[in-house]
């Protein structure tokens, strides 16, 4: 294996160490000076996040980087120059690394929460080890589920698949059912591809990231030490609350954009002079420019990729989750004495269908491209392979 290629993942994480002692002098000081040293922390920080190509197993692991890097740019531009964290304070003196560290990576302000409110206690070896175990398993669980069930899944329930099933036009669902006459209308294989892809779709995106995160808290918590346990919640919440669109988003969701993606709205807002429209007008224009914030960071790392038709849905597939949330939240309202009508829990199964049925056709509209284009490779893949292996047979006389 070739040096340079094996050692190539140590690329953007050199460069991320480089901002984040980048940030350590930044965060020591004075404020205008922060402003003409910008330079020395942005220029290694896209760097980590240009790099990202270098990360190659497990397959979604740079994707994730480039996200988690676009956020934590946010995190520390929100801290230095929107909050304006000064150099000193009660609780942190100058130059004290330990604090410094903490405030690197709490992109969710969890010192501020009620997570980390409690007293300080030290922690355990029994604890420790209880930690890591039981994150090792989750781990092994996971990657259980998704190697022999989830990703497979479509192939085990319905046998082969071809790319033109995933093609531009299986996207469009609505406008084909049967009653619009549509020249080729949807097929009950079809719509049962859509419901698989769906659950499946909804597993491997909340897997990629809460993998991610338990292997960190491993790393920081078991193996390091440099974190306690309650330093490391659970990201996302309970599936239980995800019966509307806002649900999912604000309950079940992770949270760890929502911070310092506001912070920059409100930057935005202020300058608009949003806030003088009112505090309803102010929440819906912040809510707004966070899913939109959300959406070009994701178009970016498409970018990255050299993918600029993605890029758009990218941006596209966030602005349509925040309008649908808001028509969501009217249409609630205008419903809300009918509440008395039925038990809590026939609206909840309502609720349910209902978040269901928006991913059901959301989700193949920003995920099939990615993988019609995967299969038309593997099928070319295929195909060089057989090619060769017949060139190969002739050239030794079979």
């Amino acid at each position: 294996m070739d040096l340079r290629t094996s050692f190539s993942p140590v690329i953007p994480i050199v460069y991320l160490s480089t901002a984040s002692l980048a940030f350590y002098l930044l965060l020591n000081l004075p404020q205008r000076i922060r402003i003409v040293c910008f330079p020395i922390f942005i220029v290694p920080a896209w760097r980590a996040f240009a790099t990202f190509e270098y990360f190659t197993w497990p397959d979604s692991l740079d994707g994730i980087w480039g996200l988690a890097v676009m956020i934590w740019v946010a995190h520390i531009i929100s801290l230095l120059y929107v909050d304006q964290i000064p150099s000193r304070s009660k609780s942190r003196k100058q130059w004290d690394m330990k604090a410094a560290y903490k405030l690197l990576f709490d992109v969710r302000h969890l010192s501020d929460g009620p997570e980390t409110s409690l007293p300080a206690v030290s922690t355990s070896k029994s604890t420790l080890i209880a930690f890591v175990a039981y994150r090792l398993l989750k781990l092994i669980a996971y990657w259980l589920l998704t190697v022999h069930l989830f990703t497979p899944l479509i192939p085990l329930v319905f046998g082969p698949v071809e790319p033109w099933e995933f093609d531009q036009y299986a996207q469009t669902y609505l406008r084909r059912l049967p009653f619009f006459e549509a020249t080729e209308p949807v097929t009950l294989r079809e719509t049962c591809i859509r419901v698989v892809f769906t659950f499946r779709w909804i597993w491997l995106s909340f897997v990629d990231i809460d993998a991610a995160h338990t292997f960190l808290s491993i790393m920081f918590v078991g193996l390091l030490q440099l974190d306690s346990p309650a330093e490391w919640p659970p990201m996302f919440g309970s599936p239980s609350k995800a019966f509307t669109i806002r649900g999912y988003w604000g309950r079940f969701w992770h949270r760890l954009v929502y911070k310092p993606y506001l912070s920059l709205a409100k930057v935005i807002s202020d300058r608009l002079c949003v806030p003088s429209l009112g505090h309803k007008a102010e929440r819906l224009f912040l809510a707004f420019l966070v899913f939109l914030i959300s959406g070009v960071a994701h178009a970016m790392v498409s970018l990255q990729r050299g993918k600029l038709i993605e890029a758009v849905d990218d941006v596209a597939f966030y602005c349509v989750n925040f309008f649908v949330m808001a028509i969501e939240g009217v249409v609630l309202d205008l419903a809300g004495p009918m509440r008395g009508l039925l038990p809590e829990w026939c609206w909840k199964i309502i609720g349910y269908a209902w978040v269901f049925i928006f991913w059901f056709w959301a989700a193949p509209k920003w995920s099939y491209p990615e993988v019609h284009v995967e299969m038309l490779r593997e099928v070319e893949r295929q195909n060089r392979a057989l090619g060769l292996g017949l060139f190969t047979g002739l050239l030794g006389g079979e």
